[in-house]
């Protein structure tokens, strides 16, 4: 299966700016509530190339109805300077919430944008927590996460419309790092003029809004602790399966990384014992 991560093979050089506000309106209009961001990139290419790309995103509420808006603008440049090409795209939607409104849940976000970095919650995904160990025995390696352990696992709930369920582990201690959910049809499609149920249903698990990540296809991402988050690619996901939902731990990646090392340094070391047996038998039988 594929990732739904986003990889930069050719870039020597990449810096992002990330600019996030929340504005409410008066004690009169309290269900109406703005979030705007801008987030700009730029990347060197090998070919001495530069490509620009910023983003400006808003959603906003009036009374029950959410209105999304995104504008997206590409240039990219020769290494003198020169315009090679310029693109712009846009695209909105409009959708409407439950009677709760938008206000009382922006009080939340706000809350959890603002806490500690080191205010690590306690979050899961389908059952299964972060960091715990992972008590299946059916781990394989994939080659697409060369520094995990896959499995599948079936949750106490399933989510209407997916087929498969993977669990992604540390390769020594085996804790979960991530968890994907997997569709191999489309969940719930044709719904365009109305928001997706289940990016309502993550933004009211987690308490977190839901990010727009592309300008052509339907990815979103859900920062719902610190150092985790979900991605939502509702269509074309992978080779595989159309709709994907993969949950996340940054650090626990970070671990699963220095564990490989553990595990490669320990073969080298068994490797290197077993061949000076060998030459220490065989120098003692000439």
């Amino acid at each position: 299966m594929k990732k739904t991560g986003t990889a930069l093979t050719v870039a020597s050089v990449a810096a992002a700016i990330t600019l996030i506000g929340f504005a409410a309106a008066s004690c009169d209009e309290k269900k109406d509530v703005s979030q705007k961001s801008s987030e700009a990139s730029i990347v060197t290419n090998d070919n001495g190339s530069v490509a620009r790309t910023y983003v400006e995103s808003t959603v906003t509420t009036n009374g029950n109805m959410v209105t999304e808006r995104r504008r997206e603008t590409r240039t990219t440049l020769d290494a003198d300077g020169n315009m090679l090409e310029s693109s712009t795209s846009e695209y909105a939607q409009s959708y409407p919430v439950g009677e709760e409104g938008m206000a009382s849940f922006t009080t939340r976000v706000e809350q959890k944008e603002n806490e500690s970095p080191d205010a690590k919650v306690e979050e899961g995904f389908l059952g299964l927590k972060f960091g715990e160990e992972f008590k299946g025995t059916n781990l394989v390696s994939d080659i697409e996460e060369p520094t995990l352990l896959r499995a599948t696992f079936t949750p106490a709930k399933k989510l209407a419309g997916f087929d498969d369920y993977y669990v992604y582990v540390t390769p020594k201690t085996h804790k979960v790092v991530k968890v994907y959910a997997c569709a191999k049809e489309a969940v719930d499609p044709g719904t365009n003029w109305r928001r997706h149920y289940l990016i309502e249903a993550l933004e009211k698990r987690y308490n977190t809004w839901a990010r727009p990540r592309s300008w052509c296809r339907p990815i979103y991402t859900f920062a719902i602790g610190s150092g985790r988050f979900v991605t939502a690619c509702l269509a074309d996901a992978s080779r595989d399966y159309e709709t994907v939902l993969v949950a996340w731990d940054d650090a626990l990646l970070t671990t699963a990384a220095d564990e490989t090392e553990e595990i490669r340094q320990e073969a080298r070391k068994s490797a290197a014992e077993k061949r000076k047996a060998q030459v220490d038998d065989a120098a003692s039988a000439f």
